[in-house]
């Protein structure tokens, strides 16, 4: 199931690219198609292929898959996305970590590049962002409460049959293990792109 609810993940992995690589990366999963991303300018197109990347990469990491392992007896096909949000919550949560520049600053920074690209989002996309920034996810992905706020309404679209609103229960058990193999996983891929891109 092809899902991408990991935005501040996204966001900071092409942070260091160009403003068009950096809308193209977030408004990606809304392009479907090689005639889709053609309507796109060059560097757009490139943002969405790095996103791309980003998604195939993830989704065949050692460390991705045993995440979902502990995921899967209760929430089968879902337990992706619901890794991806974990994995928000942990570089939100741990920010100092991986960045100099404040967390509420680079958000900042992420919602002005959005805005200013607006042109470029996909209705699908505008909607979300709406979502995302009047309730400043970005910088509020940091708080259990607002995870566990966002897999209840996750499962809610997805008429409740993803069950994921209980997956809280998962991040408080097995917050150690996700975040040691979240350090691991994403040296990693920022690692990868930067041979790549």
């Amino acid at each position: 199931m092809h899902r991408n609810m990991n935005y501040l993940a996204h966001l900071y992995l092409t942070k260091n690219y160009s403003e068009e690589i950096s809308v193209g990366n977030f408004i990606a999963d809304a392009v479907k198609g090689q005639k889709a991303l053609s309507n796109y300018p060059e560097q757009i197109q490139s943002g969405i292929r790095v996103h791309r990347e980003i998604d195939s990469f993830t989704d065949t990491h050692p460390l991705f898959k045993k995440g979902t392992k502990r995921l899967h007896s209760n929430y089968g096909k879902f337990a992706g996305i619901i890794l991806d949000i974990f994995y928000d919550h942990i570089l939100a949560e741990n920010w100092d970590q991986y960045s100099e520049d404040s967390l509420e600053n680079f958000a900042q920074s992420q919602y002005s590049l959005i805005t200013t690209h607006w042109i470029h989002l996909p209705l699908r996309t505008q909607y979300w962002y709406h979502y995302m920034y009047h309730n400043n996810l970005l910088v509020t992905y940091a708080k259990e409460a607002v995870i566990e706020l966002v897999l209840q309404r996750m499962d809610k679209r997805l008429g409740s049959i993803s069950e994921m609103g209980r997956a809280i229960v998962e991040l408080r058990t097995y917050k150690d293990e996700y975040t040691e193999e979240f350090r691991t996983f994403f040296q990693e891929i920022q690692e990868h792109l930067s041979s790549r891109f």
